[in-house]
């Protein structure tokens, strides 16, 4: 009876300890299209890899189709749906009547300029066949192995302005625009706070790329 007792006094110590963990751990949440926030837990499914946001009264799919945003509090991250452009033309796209779809995409800098990264893979096939896979164990078996490559795309969004490439892969089917116009693009961004010294100079790369938008959006004026 004692013995009971004392194993029932531990589970109800650990119910209370873990409770009180999820009443301080920091909440996920997404942002839905009318600007509502709402607050919970992220949960990845096993098998598909496909996000939920968990509360105490529903489940929500972290869908980029319906979500401008979500954040995740374990990892500490923000993503930002964003509609990508593919290996098809918009215009032929819409005469072919495939609809566009968003993408998640990880907020690396924040503010008034913002960053962006763009992970995907191919799996052992041609990038004609296989660009924008996410890594799951449903999208290995259906694409038949493990992913042998791993692209990622930097893209860059200023207030008022419309997100474009700003770092890209050699194999990724976006935009087309050269390194030297990439690059000249992105100073024209910097240049109503910064110095042309401050970044003229500059070697045009990811790191620099990074840093130059952190310090911009901590500049105040």
């Amino acid at each position: 009876m004692f013995f009971r007792f004392i194993i029932s006094f531990i589970i109800l110590i650990m119910n209370l300890t873990l409770h009180a963990q999820e009443q301080t751990e920091p909440c996920s949440y997404i942002v839905t299209r009318t600007n509502d926030t709402i607050y919970g837990h992220i949960k990845t499914h096993f098998f598909t890899g496909n996000l939920k946001l968990v509360t105490l009264d529903a489940t929500y799919n972290v869908d980029p189709n319906c979500y401008v945003s979500y954040y995740n509090a374990r990892q500490k991250e923000l993503y930002r749906s964003k509609m990508l452009s593919g290996p098809i033309p918009a215009k032929i796209a819409k005469r072919i009547a495939i609809a566009p779809k968003s993408s998640w995409l990880r907020c690396i800098e924040d503010g008034k300029i913002a960053l962006y990264e763009h992970k995907y893979y191919i799996y052992g096939q041609t990038p004609d066949h296989m660009v924008g896979i996410t890594v799951t164990l449903s999208s290995i078996i259906a694409s038949g192995g493990i992913p042998s490559l791993e692209f990622t795309s930097w893209y860059i969004e200023k207030e008022g302005t419309t997100m474009t490439p700003i770092k890209i892969d050699a194999f990724s089917f976006i935009d087309g625009k050269s390194r030297k116009k990439r690059q000249a693009m992105f100073e024209s961004l910097l240049s109503d706070k910064m110095k042309k010294e401050d970044y003229n100079n500059t070697k045009f790369t990811f790191k620099n790329v990074r840093l130059l938008v952190h310090r911009y959006n901590n500049i105040k004026l």
